[in-house]
């Protein structure tokens, strides 16, 4: 049965929330902000279903971060509870195909994007980001247009959609040869510890390294830029940090307010065969 959408009570809430997460939820606990996504048969008893649930900015527990503004960025991910033996390539397919009526590209990225009371509960085996200007509305669709019987044979228990902060970082270093500076950076290995994903571009007379994933601490950043002149023969200062798309809007570290259990907001979305 395809997921339906619907405002709630606070007492149909309460019981969404109850089945996601096994907390004790009773209709007196404080309401969601948000729409509640489920079938018109969520109540029955004995269905399996795949939840999806949305609403949280990262916040206490971060790493000391002064390359912010354009450099942070919120961006909207949707997490995915699974089985032991779940079929992740299926599951990301079906969110993919969900993703592609809209016009949505979905990248991979870790989970370490998420807060760690978060990760905690949730636990995800699979997590995919939506463009950069992408809403909670798209997440919750794309959830709930791949949640179904089919999702829940594959091992999905549920889908949380989630508004998180990343770094969205471009590294720029001159080089006389690019290319052999890309492979000797390759081979020291500093850029893989620090940042895990990455994408180089050697070209021009620079090697430039973007990095799109949880937000990393000055001193992380400043490893990165020693890195990269290590095997230049140079020195820090010559790497340069920047946003890598100027468009949009970015976040100010100084003012983003701290995160809370109560700042958590959630939607869900159900599906039973």
């Amino acid at each position: 049965m395809k997921a339906k959408v619907l405002l709630t009570t606070t007492a149909l809430l309460s019981l969404a929330l109850a089945g996601c997460t096994g907390a004790d939820v009773s209709p007196n606990s404080p309401p969601a902000q948000d729409a509640v996504v489920a079938p018109s048969d969520a109540k029955t008893a004995g269905t399996v279903g795949a939840s999806a649930e949305e609403g949280l900015d990262v916040g206490n527990s971060r790493p000391v971060v002064s390359y912010d503004g354009l450099m942070v960025r919120r961006r909207v991910v949707i997490a995915v509870n699974s089985e032991i033996d779940a079929d992740l390539a299926g599951l990301r397919a079906k969110l993919v195909a969900a993703a592609a009526p809209r016009g949505l590209a979905l990248t991979d990225i870790s989970p370490d994007v998420l807060e760690p009371a978060v990760l905690d509960e949730v636990m995800p085996e699979l997590i995919v980001a939506l463009p950069a200007e992408a809403t909670l509305e798209d997440g919750r669709a794309v959830a709930g247009q791949a949640a179904g019987e089919d999702t829940v044979e594959l091992g999905a228990e549920g889908f949380h959609v989630l508004r998180t902060l990343v770094h969205d970082l471009c590294f720029t270093i001159p080089a006389d040869d690019p290319a052999a500076l890309a492979a000797a950076v390759e081979t020291e290995g500093i850029l893989s510890d620090a940042l895990g994903s990455y994408g180089v571009t050697a070209a021009d007379g620079k090697l430039s390294v973007n990095y799109t994933g949880p937000l990393l601490a000055d001193n992380i950043v400043e490893s990165v830029r020693e890195g990269l002149a290590r095997p230049a023969h140079t020195t820090a200062s010559a790497v340069t940090v920047e946003p890598e798309s100027t468009d949009g809007a970015g976040v100010d570290m100084a003012t983003e307010p701290p995160w809370t259990a109560e700042a958590k907001s959630g939607a869900h979305t159900t599906a039973h065969g």
